[in-house]
């Protein structure tokens, strides 16, 4: 492989990584046409074919599965050597990757982007929502702020607080239903399995509405289709929104605050970093139900 292009390289692991030649090409920021072009370009200089093209999409080859392992390594190294150019740098420019969860990134992170844009006018930030703590090493993003008990390896990071969790439901839905067995929001999963707090609080359930975004069940419990167990600190600075009081309620997550071990001292990643644990750490009562509506108005 000596006379390859590491660049290909990087294509084809990212088709293999994502499953598929358009979702290679958005990850890459590309399009569909450039994907297929460097792929078809590593093998003509391969002499192998990687991947069979069919109706149904691209099949890895035996061939293309013979190095998927060397190519992983080698994107491996090739971000650490990256991560190295950058660190202590004081230059406070280039791009930043956030990675947040998406019902979130509104309230505690747009604020930081905001201030931190005013001041360092020279760094591109790229927002990604995701419910989970992205590939770090592998440069999916730099910094994650994300709600998880279990940090993966190679991270550094500050652990803000447990995040707390109440059910909630709109105001005039409290109104007028019977609170022993009340339409109740919940997770799409098997359309049997229900959660804890519904179980233990609610087992006369007779309607449950499921969604597999944080953000719309939040949404569906401010419309007042139905309880939902949210985050406080979404629940109790929402003007629709009346927490229920119940015997059982669901652990939250610890919060963190984490970035790649080599990035700990870049400029930009580390200036961003601590105004992201200074913010969130201003809004520890929030985040851990101490601030209800009580208090706001």
């Amino acid at each position: 492989m000596h006379d390859t292009n590491w660049d290909d390289l990087r294509y084809f692991i990212e088709v293999v990584r994502s499953g598929n030649v358009t979702e290679a090409g958005i990850r890459l920021g590309v399009n569909q046409s450039t994907v297929s072009r460097r792929i078809a370009t590593l093998e003509s200089a391969l002499g192998k074919p990687l991947f069979d093209r069919t109706p149904k999409g691209w099949v890895i080859t035996p061939v293309g599965e013979k190095i998927v392992t060397q190519v992983e390594e080698m994107a491996i190294q090739a971000n650490a050597i990256h991560r190295k150019i950058e660190i202590d740098t004081e230059e406070v420019s280039g791009i930043i990757r956030i990675n947040v969860a998406d019902v979130c990134s509104k309230r505690f992170v747009m604020p930081v982007i905001r201030d931190f844009k005013r001041d360092y006018p020279e760094v591109d930030i790229e927002l990604i929502t995701a419910d989970h703590v992205l590939n770090l090493a592998n440069r999916e993003a730099d910094i994650a702020v994300q709600a998880v008990n279990e940090p993966p390896p190679n991270v550094v990071g500050k652990h803000i607080c447990k995040m707390a969790f109440q059910v909630y439901g709109h105001s005039e839905l409290i109104k007028n239903l019977s609170l022993d067995m009340p339409p109740c929001i919940t997770w799409i999963g098997d359309g049997v399995t229900l959660p804890f707090w519904i179980k233990k609080n609610f087992p006369k359930l007779k309607r449950a509405y499921r969604t597999n975004s944080g953000v719309a069940m939040f949404n569906m419990c401010k419309e007042g289709l139905g309880l939902a167990s949210l985050p406080c600190s979404l629940g109790d600075e929402a003007a629709e929104l009346e927490r229920i009081s119940v015997e059982h309620i669901e652990p939250g997550q610890d919060v963190w605050v984490l970035s790649h071990v080599d990035l700990r001292t870049t400029a930009r990643v580390r200036i961003f970093r601590d105004r992201m644990v200074e913010f969130l750490t201003s809004e520890i009562d929030l985040l851990e139900g101490r601030k209800p509506k009580s208090a706001l108005y």
